[in-house]
C-alpha cells in the first residue's frame, strides 16, 4: 500500500458518516477526502463505497478494507508511540525493594544494561523486607514472596526459581546416610527464613507418576537466617545442609565446595499457595522512569 494516509481518510469517512463530516473532523477540504478514498480505490483497483445520494455504503471489498485497515493505523500508530518512548530522555531515580538473594543474584546484574540504555536513570536496590505500603510509596518497585488480594497494588508473576540441597564434601563424610528426604531428620540443617513465610523445605520425586509432596520441618534446624549469603558460608564451612537457589551456589559446587544431594526431587521452600512477583501500585506505569525499569525486569524475569 502506497498510502496510509489515504486509508485514514478512508477510515475517517465511514466513521464520520460521510465525505463533509469526515473532512470537518479532519479539518481538510471535503475534495481531499474524496481525492484519497479515488486514490485507495485505484490502489485496489475495485469500488470501495457505493456513493448514494444521501449516504455511503460499503462494497463487501470496502468493508474489508475498512476492518483490517483499523487494525493496521493502530499496530502503525502503536509503532510510532513505542519509537517516540525510545527517543524520549528517561531520567530520575527509580527505588526497588527486594529480598537480598533475589536482589543479588536476580535483579543487580540486569541493572547495567538499564544504564547503558538510558544514563540519566539512577536506582537504588534495597534488600529488605518491609511491609508493602500503597500510600507511604517507599519504593517504585518490590520483589517479594507473597500473594496480594489489595486491588492497590498490580502483581506480576516472576519465573521459578530452581532450588538445590547441597553441603559439603566434609560434612557428608562424616554425617549420617542421605537417601531419602526423610533422612533429613538426622543431619544439621540451615535455614533460611522468609517473612510470612513457613519454615518448610518441600520435596518432590521427579521419578515417580503420582507426584506427592513431601514437606520437611525445620524446627530442628541449628541454624537459621534472613541472610542467605551467611548460610552460603555456613555451608561451606561444613555447617550442614542447606537449600539454596541454584544462581547461588552453583560455582561451589563446579568447583567442587558444596556436593548437591538428593538430585532425584525438586525441591523448594515455598509451597505451591507462594510465588514471587514483581509488585508495584497501579499509579507507577504512570511515571516513564518506573515503566521503563518495569518493562526491562519483566522481560528478563517474567513469566
Amino acid at each position: 500500500m502506497k498510502s496510509i494516509e489515504s486509508l485514514r481518510y478512508f477510515i475517517a469517512t465511514i466513521k464520520q458518516g460521510s465525505f463533509s463530516a469526515a473532512a470537518e473532523q479532519l479539518n481538510v477540504a471535503v475534495s481531499s477526502i474524496s481525492r484519497h478514498v479515488q486514490l485507495l480505490e485505484k490502489e485496489f483497483n475495485c469500488p470501495l463505497l457505493i456513493r448514494h445520494t444521501r449516504r455511503l455504503s460499503l462494497t463487501a471489498t470496502g468493508l474489508h478494507v475498512y476492518e483490517q485497515g483499523i487494525a493496521i493505523c493502530l499496530q502503525i500508530d502503536q509503532l510510532m508511540s513505542d519509537v517516540v518512548l525510545q527517543q524520549r530522555s528517561v531520567q530520575g531515580h527509580v527505588k526497588i525493594s527486594a529480598p537480598l538473594w533475589y536482589g543479588t543474584h536476580y535483579i543487580a546484574p540486569l541493572l547495567p544494561a538499564l544504564q547503558q540504555q538510558w544514563p540519566q536513570l539512577t536506582i537504588y536496590l534495597n534488600y529488605g523486607e518491609e511491609a508493602l505500603d500503597p500510600y507511604g510509596a517507599d519504593y517504585d518497585i518490590y520483589i517479594r514472596i507473597e500473594d496480594y488480594a489489595d486491588s492497590a497494588f498490580i502483581a506480576r508473576p516472576l519465573q521459578h526459581i530452581e532450588y538445590w540441597a547441597c553441603a559439603s564434601a566434609s560434612y557428608l563424610a562424616s554425617a549420617a546416610p542421605l537417601h531419602h528426604p526423610i533422612d533429613l531428620e538426622h543431619h544439621q540443617l540451615l535455614a533460611q527464613n522468609f517473612k510470612h513465610i513457613s519454615t518448610q523445605w518441600y520435596f518432590e520425586h521427579t521419578q515417580t507418576e503420582i507426584r506427592t509432596k513431601q514437606k520437611i520441618e525445620l524446627n530442628s534446624a541449628w541454624l537459621s537466617s534472613n541472610n542467605s549469603l551467611a548460610l552460603l558460608e555456613a555451608a561451606l564451612q561444613n555447617g550442614g545442609i542447606v537449600l539454596l537457589p541454584h544462581h547461588m551456589v552453583i560455582t561451589a559446587i563446579n568447583e567442587k565446595k558444596l556436593i548437591r544431594v538428593l538430585n532425584e526431587y525438586t525441591v523448594s521452600p515455598f509451597n505451591t499457595a507462594h510465588s514471587i512477583a514483581l509488585v508495584y501500585t497501579k499509579d507507577k506505569t504512570q511515571e516513564l522512569k518506573t515503566k521503563v525499569v518495569i518493562e526491562h525486569l519483566l522481560a528478563q524475569l517474567g513469566q
